[in-house]
C-alpha cells in the first residue's frame, strides 16, 4: 500500500512550524527564502529509514514567482520525477541548458530519517535556506547508502534501484506557499507505496515524490474505532488518490495534499471488522474536512 510523506526543510512538528521560521521578512536583498518540509503518510512497515544527504534547488533567475509555468520543460504535475536516464553522469545541475538556471545547495543536517515517524499530518523541517531570487522550478534530493527498512521486527537493507540515488521534483506556482515577499514554503510528499518494491527477497527503493501547497490543497481527518479494527485508509476520486495509516492507539488519521473535489474514503477493516466506504466527502482548498469518529463493525 502506498505511503505518503511530506517534506519541507526543517525539523519541527507541524504545530511548531510557524514559530521556528524566524521573521518572515528577514530576507537579504537579491535573495529569496525557501523552507522544505517532510511528512509521512502510511506504509505498513515498522520503520523506513532513508539517508538524506543533500537537497538542491534550481531557480530560473530570469523569471519570478507567479510567472506562467513553462510546460515545455516538463513541469506538468509536481509529482513527475526524473529517473536520471537523460542525466548519465547523475550531476545534471552542472549542465544547465540556460544561463538563467542556477542550482543552489540548501543547508541541511544530512543523516538518516525514519519516515514512519512523520504520520497523520506531522512533518519535519529538513532545511530553510536562502536561494537566488527568481522562479523555483526544481528540487533535487540526493540519498546516501544507509537506507533500511524494518518489517516483522527484522531490519533489512533498502537498496537503491539502478544505483539512481537522486530524485528530481518539478515545481509549479501552485506548489509554493508565499508567506511573505520572497519567502516560500514547500511540502514534498514521499510516496513510499510507489517508491518501495520487494522482489526476490530484496527491498528496493526508487523514490517517488510530489510537491503540494497546503494553501492550495485540502485535508481529510477523522478517528477510527474500536482499537485494532482498522488498517490502511484510502481517499480517492477519478483524478487523485492518497493514503493514511491511523495511529494505532487513538485511531486518528489525517490525509494532506488533496486537490479540491469530491472523494470517497475507504477504511480497511482488520481482525474480523468489515471494510467501510464513506462517499461524497467534500474537500476544499486550505480547509480540513473532519469525518469525526468512524465506527467499524464485525
Amino acid at each position: 500500500m502506498p505511503l505518503t510523506i511530506v517534506s519541507l526543510i526543517t525539523i519541527f512538528y507541524a504545530c511548531q512550524k510557524d514559530g521556528s521560521m524566524g521573521s518572515v521578512n528577514d530576507v537579504p536583498a537579491g535573495k529569496a527564502k525557501l523552507s522544505i518540509f517532510l511528512t509521512d503518510g502510511p506504509l505498513d512497515f515498522q520503520k523506513v529509514l532513508v539517508d538524506i544527504q543533500s537537497i538542491d534547488v534550481k531557480v530560473d533567475t530570469c523569471h519570478h514567482f507567479g510567472d506562467p509555468d513553462d510546460d515545455s520543460t516538463g513541469h506538468h504535475d509536481g509529482d513527475d520525477h526524473h529517473d536520471g536516464d537523460d542525466h548519465h553522469d547523475g550531476d545534471e545541475h552542472h549542465d544547465s541548458a540556460s544561463h538563467c538556471d542556477v542550482w543552489t545547495s540548501l543547508q541541511i543536517h544530512p543523516g538518516v530519517y525514519d519516515l514512519l515517524k512523520l504520520r497523520n499530518g506531522v512533518d519535519t523541517l529538513l532545511a530553510s535556506s536562502f536561494v537566488p531570487q527568481g522562479k523555483i522550478i526544481q528540487v533535487k534530493i540526493t540519498l546516501g547508502p544507509k537506507d533500511s527498512i524494518m518489517a516483522d521486527s527484522i531490519t533489512r537493507p533498502l537498496k537503491i534501484r539502478d544505483n539512481q540515488n537522486f530524485v528530481l521534483i518539478n515545481i509549479r506556482n501552485e506548489h509554493l506557499d508565499s508567506i511573505a515577499p520572497n519567502n516560500f514554503q514547500l511540502v514534498l510528499d514521499f510516496d513510499l507505496g510507489k517508491s518501495i518494491r520487494f522482489e526476490n527477497g530484496i527491498y528496493w527503493l526508487k523514490p517517488v515524490l510530489k510537491a503540494f501547497s497546503p494553501k492550495n490543497t485540502g485535508e481529510i481527518e477523522g478517528k477510527v474505532r474500536p482499537e485494532d479494527s482498522f488498517g490502511m485508509i484510502k481517499a480517492f476520486n477519478t483524478s487523485d488518490t492518497a493514503f493514511a495509516l491511523p495511529d494505532h492507539d487513538e485511531g486518528e488519521f489525517k490525509i494532506k495534499g488533496l486537490k479540491e473535489g469530491t472523494y470517497s474514503v475507504f477504511v480497511d477493516g482488520v481482525n474480523g471488522y468489515k471494510d467501510t466506504t464513506i462517499n461524497n466527502v467534500q474537500v476544499k482548498k486550505g480547509k480540513e474536512t473532519d469525518l469525526g469518529k468512524i465506527i467499524l463493525h464485525k
